[in-house]
């Protein structure tokens, strides 16, 4: 009986560990922002050979969302544009962070009608357990075998990818897009107002 508390009680602590972990997550983790040139131009920064270019249509790609729906990108247009971020994980404090932070840019995502996928190699049961920290509705995509990753040539390496965004128009076509090696720089919500303002 006293090995059974003792597990419970443990089981317990993990919990409240994990939860803690996660406010320290997204309270300490601050990203740094990208240069203000990449706004006005599409870049890389650093070892990434992105599969990219402006104007042309972004790969298409079908897989699984966080409750197990099949979708694909080309299912959103031409209703739609479609905003992309790459992320390494739910165990990474700074995608945590950045998604965050994204939050603050739903309004306008709604208002111009912009879907945004949140793409990792999470499985679908812990991009569930991420989609219930956030307030406003992510669509996670699973991406397990990095297919979709390599696809826009911002795969790291075996298992996760760089963090990455891209805008694409509701013709398909590629916008702007930046991707960086450094995990800890990113766009800003401030900063992607001002993309979506300039490009779409």
């Amino acid at each position: 009986m006293n090995n059974f508390l003792s597990y419970k009680l443990l089981k317990r602590l993990a919990a409240y560990v994990a939860g803690g972990l996660l406010v320290v997550a997204i309270v300490g983790c601050t990203n740094k922002e990208i240069p203000s040139e990449a706004i006005a131009s599409s870049m890389t920064i650093g070892d990434v050979s992105v599969k990219l270019e402006v104007g042309q249509p972004a790969p298409d790609f079908t897989s699984i969302d966080a409750h197990g729906n099949t979708i694909s990108l080309s299912g959103f247009q031409p209703d739609q544009p479609v905003l992309l971020v790459f992320y390494r994980g739910n165990w990474c404090p700074f995608c945590v962070s950045h998604l965050d932070d994204i939050q603050n840019l739903f309004p306008t995502l709604k208002d111009q009608g912009i879907q945004l996928l949140a793409i990792s190699p999470d499985t679908v049961e812990d991009s569930q357990a991420l989609a219930g920290k956030f307030d406003q509705p992510y669509v996670f995509v699973t991406d397990q075998e990095l297919t979709i990753a390599n696809a826009y040539g911002v795969q790291r390496d075996e298992s996760i990818p760089h963090p990455t965004v891209v805008l694409i128009n509701a013709a398909g076509n590629v916008v702007w897009f930046f991707a960086g090696e450094n995990y800890r720089q990113r766009p800003s919500a401030k900063q992607l107002q001002q993309v979506i303002e300039q490009y779409l």
